[in-house]
Order: structure tokens, then sequence, then C-alpha cells
């Protein structure tokens, strides 16, 4: 055995690396975090998810808004768009308003 690496010689170091990350424990342990169940699961996910999520709050939020605000003018047949007909642009902030919310959802489903 390499006593620095504790790898028995003529081991091949990749098979030593996915042993030991499989368990938990390891050549691998250091570069994952414990995740359900004692299960080790990759750094990465964590680092992708955060922005997803930010991205996915920010876009829900503000396609939620837009369509309160969009519902709230028509209802009051108010323009939500000054100069423009009020059909015609609560229709498209409506149509934004529910790409905003689909985008968002789409974010969320990155989590």
């Amino acid at each position: 055995m390499d006593g620095a690496a504790g790898v028995p010689e003529g081991t091949a170091v990749g098979a030593v690396v996915r042993a030991g990350s499989q368990g938990g424990q390891g050549a691998g342990a250091p570069f994952a975090t414990p995740g359900g169940g004692g299960a080790a699961q990759p750094l990465g996910n964590l680092v992708e998810a955060t922005p997803a999520a930010f991205a996915g709050a920010v876009f829900a939020l503000f396609g939620l808004g837009l369509l309160v605000w969009t519902a709230v003018r028509a209802r009051h047949r108010r323009p939500v768009y000054e100069g423009a007909a009020p059909g015609t642009s609560a229709a498209v902030s409506a149509l934004a308003a529910v790409a905003s919310l689909v985008l968002g959802l789409w974010c969320f489903s990155r989590v």
C-alpha cells in the first residue's frame, strides 16, 4: 500500500475514487455533501439550484404582479398602457404575464 494515499499498489486511482464516492467515505468524500438517507450528492446541484430558485421567484412574482395589475385595470375598463386600446393593452399584458409565469415555473423545474 502507498502510505500517503492509502491506495494499494497496482490499483487504478479512478477505481478507488469511484468506490470511495459511492459510500460517501474515502477519496471522493471531500467533494460531496450528505444528502437524504446519508447518500452523498455533488455540490454542483446546490450551486445550480440556488440561482434557478431565485430566477424562478423573480419571474413568478413579476408575472403574478403583472397579471393582478392587468385584471384590476381591465375590470375598471381602463387601459393597462395609457394611449392604447383597453382590449389590446390587456391582451398583450396578460400574454407577457403568462409568459413570465411559465418561465418562472420552468426555472423552478430546474431546482
